[in-house]
């Protein structure tokens, strides 16, 4: 297909669609904000994918599903292209009637989001990046003459979903709501007919895991999906209402292979709750499945490294420390020393508190009053065994109080010395009842100072665990120490601005 004349584009901003080595680069990425000098910055830790001419070598694992979904209907491959956000100008042309774009945050409402620009100022950059991305379709097009819709999908639509008149001023015709593997072929085709669709269009994700496609196509960071939904009824989370489901091993393996045969030897494992993967219905994890799946992944010819994302502490404590080990090793290749890192939802260390805003699952058998005894013995029992725990906390729940902030406080100071990492974010709910948006400029005292503590922490073992991480995926010796130069000038960037907030916090 000519360059310039592709029928269906796909596509995201460049937060979501980059070269990143490992998740962790991710990660990084997405805390940025346009007050850091990007042009520096930006292409080292998201240098931009590579193509082949016009189709993208890597892409977001969502995108890979919409592609994988229309070309299993049907789609010609000429027809559909994943496309870079800087070859975007060589794939719209005359005959390309609709592009799809993903974002993860296109409004910058995300927790993590609105935290950085809370303390670092500027806009979160994957907003920013975003909406660059729109303008930038929306002058190809017309330069084209291309008569297309514009559809805006992926993490972020949430967004676009609360605030409607903000997300048609970014220049979207419609956004899709939802994974949409089952009916996102049959929307593109009434959009291609010139239909006239309402603005939000309701996805339909597959009817059974089985029915889940398999990506064509090497996925960004290597992106490997164990499970989807999650089921723990939090208020502040999209996926809490739906269903945890596990992916079929054989999709798994075929997903990681797709990715290996490509040369992308680092691969990340996505769910929100590794350790329940394979479990049925209900609260009881499935050691067995769980570690059966890593050993076939860890025997596949090419893999360098494989990553997990996130845990719970009530299925964390279904796992024996021997199981916990052996989990370790796969995941580490059985590296010496390697330290394995989780990021661990504890939220607050007050059950009471949280049990207001996510219910009582995501306690499994324990009471909110032994929340925060069980998530501690859950995090040491990780640092034990080989992990180093990232511990997530929502600052700002509804009804904190300065009491439940100093009990956090001492919380996280009962895990000084360990590997821990404690990353804490302002509240943003995606859902009613799930609280009002907490700005930086509101936080306490005492709130302050249980972000400080935690940071310290954080910014304690975060440039060691990149070292490690990155060595062992394969990255340039220069690469690493450029990192490391850029980790070490945001430390203290951090604990300047955290001092300055802490002592100019109202009481």
């Amino acid at each position: 297909m000519p360059d310039g004349n592709v029928p269906v584009v796909l596509t995201a901003d460049r937060s979501l669609m980059a070269a990143y080595p490992l998740l962790l680069d991710g990660m990084a990425a997405a805390g940025q904000t346009t007050a850091w000098p990007s042009r520096m910055v930006w292409p080292l830790i998201a240098p931009a994918v590579r193509s082949d001419g016009v189709r993208a070598r890597q892409a977001p694992l969502g995108l890979r599903r919409i592609e994988a979904a229309l070309l299993r209907a049907g789609f010609s491959r000429e027809d559909v292209a994943v496309v870079p956000p800087e070859r975007i100008g060589r794939a719209i042309g005359p005959r390309t009637r609709f592009v799809g774009l993903s974002s993860g945050d296109p409004l910058g409402l995300g927790m993590n989001s609105t935290t950085m620009s809370g303390i670092f100022g500027g806009r979160p950059v994957t907003s920013a990046l975003f909406q660059r991305l729109v303008a930038d379709v929306r002058r190809r097009l017309d330069a084209a003459g291309a008569s297309a819709r514009v559809v805006l999908g992926g993490p972020g639509v949430w967004q676009a979903r609360e605030d409607d008149a903000a997300s048609r001023r970014l220049g979207v015709d419609h956004i899709v709501a939802g994974y949409c593997e089952g009916n996102i072929a049959e929307l593109v085709r009434d959009l291609l007919d010139g239909r006239d669709l309402p603005f939000v269009l309701e996805g339909q994700g597959a009817g059974a895991p089985g029915d889940i496609p398999r990506v064509g196509g090497p996925t960004v960071m290597g992106m490997v999906e164990l499970s989807r939904g999650c089921g723990w009824g939090c208020r502040f989370c999209t996926l809490s209402d739906q269903p945890m489901m596990h992916l079929p091993p054989e999709t798994i393996l075929a997903d990681a292979e797709t990715n290996l045969a490509a040369g992308i030897e680092n691969l990340s494992l996505t769910s929100e709750d590794a350790f329940r993967y394979g479990a049925g219905p209900g609260k009881r994890a499935d050691p067995g499945a769980f570690i059966a799946l890593l050993e076939r992944l860890g025997s596949q010819a090419g893999a360098r490294t494989l990553s997990i994302d996130h845990a719970n502490a009530a299925t964390l404590s279904q796992f024996t420390d021997a199981q916990l080990r052996e989990v370790r090793r796969l995941l580490s290749a059985g590296r010496p020393g390697y330290r394995v890192w989780v990021n661990l939802g504890v939220e607050t260390a007050c059950g009471e508190l949280l049990a207001a805003s996510v219910g009582r699952a995501k306690f499994g058998s324990a009471a909110p009053d032994d929340w925060g005894d069980l998530c501690l013995d859950q995090v040491r029992r990780l640092c034990r065994n080989g992990f180093l725990p990232m511990v997530s906390l929502v600052i700002g729940l509804p009804g904190e109080e300065p009491s439940h902030a100093e009990r956090t406080f001492e919380w996280v100071g009962r895990l000084e010395g360990e590997p821990v990492a404690v990353v804490p974010v302002l509240l943003t709910s995606v859902r009613p009842g799930g609280g009002a948006r907490l700005a930086a400029a509101n936080l306490t005292a005492a709130q302050w100072r249980l972000f400080r503590r935690s940071m310290a922490m954080t910014l304690k073992w975060l440039t060691r665990l990149y070292w490690q991480h990155h060595s062992a995926a394969g990255v340039s010796l220069s690469r690493r120490l450029l990192v490391q130069m850029l980790g070490r000038g945001y430390a203290v960037q951090w604990k300047t601005l955290l001092w300055h907030r802490e002592r100019t916090a109202r009481t």
